[in-house]
């Protein structure tokens, strides 16, 4: 079959299918919902309805809310190596806080291998759930990362902005990302891609295949995948620069430099390139060597993914049905960071100690860079997990279906940095006074390599081991007609149990693993019910059709409470083509483990954005500590929409959401741009300056609380900047807006159509209180706060065995408001171009029939990422804004892809 006519059946689709279901991307995202019919036909194996969102909605999304799916063909055209990135290109979606490439916001500083989550409206990177075939997965305790299935392994992604925690319980207050896993193949489909950067500063590729095979009572498939990514260096980017004069910014270089910087009473002295007594007095009063402080740091960590998944089902009767599906992912990353730099206390019994002239003290300070000593440092590890969920599907009488299913599932994740420094070894070489063992600061490069492996000895093992099992029964069904239709309900019951195990090893090479357990099990019941008031039997006119739902569900937490939460839904058809829908809910979101008794207790000295200009300002921040008194997140959360077809081939979806949250967890911890809202924490202790601050982080180290830097002068006298950045029951966040899809379907002529989409989200409000006595404030529009428009628009051409899409991705304009005067900062539009050739439609021959051949260029034009006037810094960002622009540039892509 060709394209366009898989083009013009999607169209004959949409004109009788749900106006809910239209996707973001493209409208022949029904093609492949069509093909699993018709496989289901032809196999007779069972049609089983999946919507996420609901048990009881007979349509492609739940009563009174809208789906975005993404399809096979979505998939595919989006050219994304890994599920996750493909969600990642939806307007709705926001690259806030558990990201591979910025850890600055929210959950960020939990994110120690790099993964990335789903951020629906930008609510909170753990606000949305995400689900495999409509059910929990292991996670890390914190979020789930769906790069754990391959491309290639997933038939779509419906994902549904809209609170469910009424249908699923934690997790689900912005929304609902399900994965439905492929379980319709019958062949074999096979990929290869190589894409790069056009200055060769960055590259990936990736590779797989899957076969199925669907027979008369079953099906099975198996896929999978391998995908490899360079790392992207901060150094092959110039925007990503400490001195961002020729940009229009500041200069946020520091002093800490090699050679370094000497600071007698206050004053600054730059160094010679070598400074001996010889030349003692070679030095200036009130000058300084500045330098950037990240040099060589990644923007993108370097990744390989190996993830494999499956699927199963065998008819062992007419009436009873098993099923299975599993998957298994090993993601490698690994990141480079900055050469680390101190300020350094340097006394007179130092071997090389050298005394300037009219210099009577002790001891002065040396501002310095180890780059000389070490090369780039940084973290490597892994994110492992693995899945099966085998269960049974009965056919009752009167209707009645009946589900039961058992999973269990373990994740193991690794990070581990090797070269930290050992601040006793480097005090005790900085006082020596045998050249032996003394460490040199001056630049004559004196320092013997084993007193400098003594120094950069120091390690940091974070592993985390989880496991998961899920026991889950529900049955479904009619209760009795009404003239509208069948009255349907959905009942059952969950089980959770769920095992972690956070370990620790910090300090010398053979310091001991120590592991924390802690376990939580959930007991949750639910029931649902769906009232069709008017329908085919007794539609009039104003009332075509008019459904409603109402579900309840209750959890048991056996360490964060109970919490019973409603949802009501609403679909009201006056006239054909018409649909008006609503729905009100609560949610909730329990604490994860990590977020109550944290990784560990420790400080850690940090680089914070100064808002007044200038340099970073060093401080020290408390973070991973435990907060046993740390409740749920609730949230209440409504929405209105209306699903139009004006004509035959043009649809419209518009939404308008509100959802207010309250009891938002922060934790601080990586969040170096927090003094932009220093007046907003007030009175709440997270922010203390001065003699506060000093005495806050004595009191923690002599209670035992471990210093991971150097303190600014090796001296908590030099601390004047204190954060507080555990986990915390801060504040609320106000959030309202309207989601838009509009899409077009042309027929130009035999094998010749052309497809238009638009999608996008407008905010129209976002409030935030950070803490309980703090006012609620306006942070719509503001850097590294949801922005209030973000778009996509595509284009696809259809033209006998050629396809040609160009897609532009828009992002508006925001206020940076982390430097003074305030920044505007541009919008950011860049435009992607996909050429697909199927040359089985060109050449005849068994050879070719399945065989595709695609070109890509993203960002088309090389559209630089807005300059953004901020201090780089080691979360990401840095003269560009992480969370809002693809650092990467124009990137070149080939691949080809085979179905036999």
């Amino acid at each position: 079959m060709s394209r366009t006519a898989i083009s013009k059946q999607s169209a004959k689709l949409l004109r009788t299918g749900s106006a809910s279901a239209m996707a973001a991307a493209s409208m022949v995202m029904f093609q492949p919902a069509m093909a699993q019919d018709n496989a289901e036909e032809e196999t007779g194996t069972r049609n089983t309805i999946i919507v996420t969102g609901s048990r009881v909605s007979m349509g492609e999304a739940p009563v009174g809310a809208t789906a975005t799916v993404l399809g096979r063909d979505e998939i595919v055209e989006s050219g994304a190596v890994t599920i996750d990135r493909v969600i990642k290109e939806l307007p709705q979606n926001f690259d806030l806080g558990v990201s591979e490439n910025s850890r600055g916001q929210a959950g960020g500083s939990g994110n120690i291998t790099y993964g990335n989550s789903v951020n629906l409206r930008g609510i909170g990177p753990y606000a949305t759930l995400v689900l495999i075939d409509g059910h929990r997965v292991v996670n890390n305790s914190r979020s789930t990362d769906p790069s754990v299935l391959p491309t290639l392994g997933v038939e779509r992604v419906e994902i549904v902005a809209n609170g469910a925690s009424a249908i699923y319980g934690s997790d689900a207050v912005a929304g609902v990302v399900n994965l439905i896993p492929r379980r319709n193949l019958d062949g074999v489909e096979a990929f290869a891609r190589y894409g790069f950067a056009e200055d060769g500063a960055f590259d990936e590729w990736s590779a797989g295949a899957a076969i199925g095979k669907t027979f008369s009572r079953g099906q099975v498939m198996v896929a999978f995948e391998h995908v490899e990514r360079s790392n992207l260096s901060g150094d092959d980017r110039d925007f990503f620069v400490s001195d961002q004069r020729p940009f229009g910014g500041e200069d946020y270089r520091t002093a800490r430099c090699a050679p370094g910087t000497l600071v007698i009473d206050g004053v600054n002295y730059a160094l010679p390139a070598e400074y001996t007594q010889a030349n003692a007095d070679a030095i200036t009063a009130g000058t300084a060597n500045l330098c950037d402080n990240l040099t060589g740091q990644d923007l993108f960590p370097e990744q390989k993914y190996n993830s494999v998944n499956a699927t199963g089902s065998f008819e062992i009767t007419d009436w009873a049905e098993l099923f299975v599906d599993g998957f298994y992912s090993k993601r490698k990353f690994r990141r480079l960071s900055a050469q680390p730099s101190a300020r350094l206390t340097v006394p007179e019994t130092n071997a090389f100690f050298v005394r300037p002239s009219g210099f009577t003290g002790s001891s002065y300070q040396i501002d310095y860079s180890f780059e000389n000593e070490i090369p780039l440092t940084g973290t490597n590890g892994y994110a492992e997990s693995w899945q099966i969920s085998p269960g049974v599907r009965f056919q009752l009488p009167f209707g009645w279906e009946l589900e039961a299913l058992a999973a269990y599932g373990e994740t193991h994740d690794f990070s581990g940095a090797y070269d930290g420094v050992n601040n006793a070894a480097l005090n005790a070489a900085l006082a020596s006074s045998d050249p032996s063992a003394a460490f040199d600061p001056y630049g004559l490069g004196r320092t013997q390599q084993g007193v400098i492996d003594g120094i950069f000895n120091q390690i940091f093992l974070a592993p985390t081991d989880g496991q998961l099992t899920f026991y889950e029964a529900g049955a479904s069904g009619p209760l009795f007609d009404l003239p509208g239709g069948e009255v349907r309900m959905a009942a059952g019951y969950e089980r959770q149990e769920f095992d972690v195990d956070l370990g620790v090893a910090r300090g010398a090479p053979d310091t001991p693993m120590s592991f924390r357990s802690f376990d939580r099990s959930v007991d949750s019941v639910y029931a649902e019910l769906l009232l069709p008031i008017f329908g085919p039997g007794n539609a009039m006119p104003g009332f075509q059709a008019l459904e409603l739902t109402a579900a309840v569900r209750h959890d048991s937490y056996s360490d964060a409470g109970k919490t019973t939460n409603p949802q009501f839904g609403v679909n009201w058809t006056p006239v054909e083509g018409v649909k008006l829908r609503g729905s009100y809910g609560t949610s909730f979101r329990a604490p994860t483990i990590p977020e109550i008794y944290g990784n560990g207790s420790n400080l850690y000295v940090q680089n914070y954005q100064n808002p007044q200009g200038g340099a970073p300002i060093i401080g020290v921040a408390y973070g991973s500590g435990p907060n046993l008194d740390l409740g749920p997140e609730t949230a209440t959360t409504w929405s209105v929409g209306a699903d139009l077809e004006p004509t035959e081939n043009l649809r419209l979806s518009i939404t308008y959401f509100d959802v207010e949250y309250d009891d938002q967890i922060a934790g601080n911890l990586s969040n170096l741009t927090i003094l932009g809202q220093e007046d907003q924490y007030a009175g709440t202790g997270v922010i203390l300056r001065g003699t506060a601050a000093r005495d806050r982080v004595a009191e923690l180290i002599a209670d035992g609380k471990r210093v991971l830097g150097v303190l600014p002068g090796g001296s908590v006298d030099n601390v004047t900047l204190f954060i507080d950045g555990r986990s915390l029951n801060l504040g609320k966040s106000i959030t309202r807006g309207i989601d838009f899809n509009v899409g077009y379907f042309m027929d130009l002529g035999p094998n010749d159509s052309l497809t238009l989409n638009a999608s996008g989200t407008y905010l129209t409000e976002y409030k935030v209180s950070v803490a309980p006595a703090a006012p609620v404030l306006d942070q719509l529009n503001i850097i590294f706060q949801p922005l209030r428009f973000k778009a996509r628009a595509s284009v696809s051409w259809d033209h006998g065995p050629l396809t040609a899409r160009v897609l532009a991705t828009h992002v508006g304009g925001y206020k940076n408001n982390l430097v003074t005067p305030v920044e505007d900062v541009e919008s950011f539009t860049p435009v992607d171009l996909t050429l697909t050739w199927r040359v089985g439609e060109t050449f005849d021959g068994s050879l070719m029939e399945g065989l595709e051949l695609i070109g890509e260029v993203r960002n088309l034009f090389d559209a630089d990422p807005p300059y953004v006037n901020l201090a780089p810094n080691g979360n990401g960002s840095g003269g560009y804004d992480a969370t809002a622009a693809n650092p990467v540039g124009r990137q070149f892509a080939i691949g080809a892809r085979i179905r036999f």
